[in-house]
């Protein structure tokens, strides 16, 4: 476009009359499309900075909820006698809640991935339309 842009100077610097009239209509018009195009990219470059933003802050949420869980799943300090069963079922409701609470994780963490992953078709789909 940018050769075809200099041939078209060149021929209105070489030629007067209605021809020169027609190159710099034409020039006019290469220029105000440029222009659109240029809008459209930078307003397609900000979306892609906003869900980029969104999605580190979704990231940062989950993070602070896993660190939550965390924190709620360590016993508080519990003194049990060996001699009775106590111990044991102690230990067993401790990895019961374990395994809920990682069951609940593995499905947030899917879930997010899902989500990665469709925007990442997305994006791959507005970038290709930048391209075209």
């Amino acid at each position: 476009m940018k050769l075809r842009v200099e041939d078209l100077e060149a021929d209105r610097d070489r030629l007067a009359g209605p021809s020169a009239a027609r190159h710099v209509e034409l020039l006019r018009e290469i220029n105000e499309r440029t222009r659109v195009l240029q809008k459209e990219i930078a307003a397609l470059r900000g979306r892609v900075g906003e869900v980029c933003l969104e999605m580190g802050q979704d990231l940062a949420a989950l993070q602070t909820e896993v660190e939550g869980v965390r924190r709620a799943m360590v016993p508080p300090f519990v003194r049990v006698s060996r001699s009775s069963g106590d111990e044991i079922q102690l230990r067993v409701d401790i990895a019961e809640g374990f395994a809920e609470v990682r069951a609940e994780m593995a499905q947030e963490f899917e879930s997010v991935r899902s989500e990665m992953l469709d925007l990442g078709i997305k994006l791959d789909r507005l970038l290709a339309r930048e391209d075209d």
